[in-house]
């Protein structure tokens, strides 16, 4: 009775192995809180940035105030520094980071972003041009923020259908509209499941853009993440099976003698 008592306990050991494989979490985003630079930065490490018209800017700032419509902002979620697009109309901005990875069994996209929208009427126009704060030359109004996970080859300021893998913001201000006097809106914090989307591995783009015609707009950014649980690989399991064997063979000696 003992001895079986000890091989049941072996046997529940060894499955509990199989379906207990170490997985460990890890982070995509280089320099998400954008703290990294230690100093003001038009190109914040881990980051690229696009920009189209004549009034904005991408950067990682601490100010308080827009330098393109000298509007006040909230400021940093945290740490000293946040990223920031910053526009006095008609502008468009991009801040888009590329990250590969492999197979995943979880992955969760959050980031805490505010956005701020000087526009007489704070209506959010999106317009079929997209990003194009032109808006094709014709002038429409076109005002508004998105947040992507896109191909990686594609065009930094694409919407393309085929371009994009998911959306997770496309709007406006996500607070108080402009009020005649000012509208410093707090960080939002936004927290997406994308497993399923990234479930395969790839190559892909995180990106954050605006664009304007209207008015101006400041979107701000902090704490952006991307946490991932890879799919073990294959030696893992191999040297699993290889101590279930070893456990096997002494439980085996342990019967005979």
């Amino acid at each position: 009775m003992m001895k079986f008592h000890t091989h049941g306990m072996a046997l529940a050991l060894a499955s509990s192995l199989l379906v207990s494989v170490p997985a460990f979490a890890q982070e995509v985003i280089v320099n998400g809180g954008f703290e990294a630079d230690g100093t003001e930065s038009y190109s914040p490490q881990g980051w690229q940035v696009a920009e189209q018209g004549i009034m904005g800017s991408v950067l990682a700032t601490d100010a308080t105030e827009s330098y393109a419509s000298g509007y006040k902002t909230i400021g940093a979620a945290s740490g000293q520094f946040y990223g920031f697009l910053d526009s006095s109309y008609p502008s468009s901005q991009a801040l888009y980071q590329n990250f590969s990875i492999g197979a995943v069994t979880s992955a969760v996209l959050s980031f805490q972003m505010f956005v701020n929208d000087q526009s007489d009427n704070g209506i959010v126009y999106i317009n079929q041009a997209g990003l194009d704060a032109t808006s094709g030359d014709s002038y429409q109004p076109n005002q508004h923020v998105r947040v992507d996970i896109l191909r990686f080859d594609a065009d930094p300021f694409s919407v393309h259908a085929n371009d994009i893998i998911g959306t997770y913001y496309l709007g406006g201000a996500n607070g108080r509209r402009f009020d005649g006097n000012d509208n410093v809106n707090r960080y939002v914090d936004y927290s997406f499941d994308v497993t399923d989307l990234l479930a395969a591995g790839g190559e892909y783009t995180l990106r954050f853009a605006s664009v304007s015609n209207q008015g101006a707009l400041q979107v701000g950014l902090d704490n952006i993440s991307l946490n991932v649980t890879p799919v073990p690989e294959a030696d893992t399991y191999a040297m699993l099976l290889a101590g279930l064997g070893v456990l096997g063979l002494a439980l085996r000696r342990r019967k005979t003698v």
